[in-house]
């Protein structure tokens, strides 16, 4: 448990933080579901739009970005970061289209009090 004026700074500041590059996201939410021959994803009403910050991975650690050998063909598979205040709507198997492709909620980091992350694909 953080100290209040700890907790205080925190969030002010991962706030200044999503203000210095914000990006405007209208999340779908997804549930699964099983169906006759296994599991399939269900859109669900899109979460109110949020101001996130989409922090770019893919050479963060000085790595090329992978292929995903998927049923249909071929997919790019970069990774990034979505940032949130502590108060931010986001789940696993969330996603958004823009004019590069799908990104996909992938993975939900433990909520530290003051942000909320995840770690996102894009499948172009």
């Amino acid at each position: 448990m953080l100290a209040p004026a700890e907790l205080k700074y925190q969030r002010e500041n991962t706030l200044a933080f999503i203000m210095a590059n914000p990006t405007r996201l209208e999340l779908i939410p997804r549930v699964r579901v099983k169906d006759g021959t296994g599991t399939r994803f269900v859109d669900q009403a899109p979460r109110e739009s949020q101001q996130l910050r989409l922090i770019d991975q893919s050479t963060a650690r000085n790595t090329i970005p992978g292929m995903v050998q998927t049923s249909d063909g071929r997919e790019r598979l970069t990774d990034f970061i979505l940032l949130g205040t502590h108060d931010a709507e986001i789940d696993l198997w969330d996603y958004w289209v823009d004019a590069t492709g799908t990104l996909e909620v992938a993975q939900m980091f433990p909520w530290n009090q003051y942000e909320v992350r995840a770690s996102v694909v894009r499948r172009a």
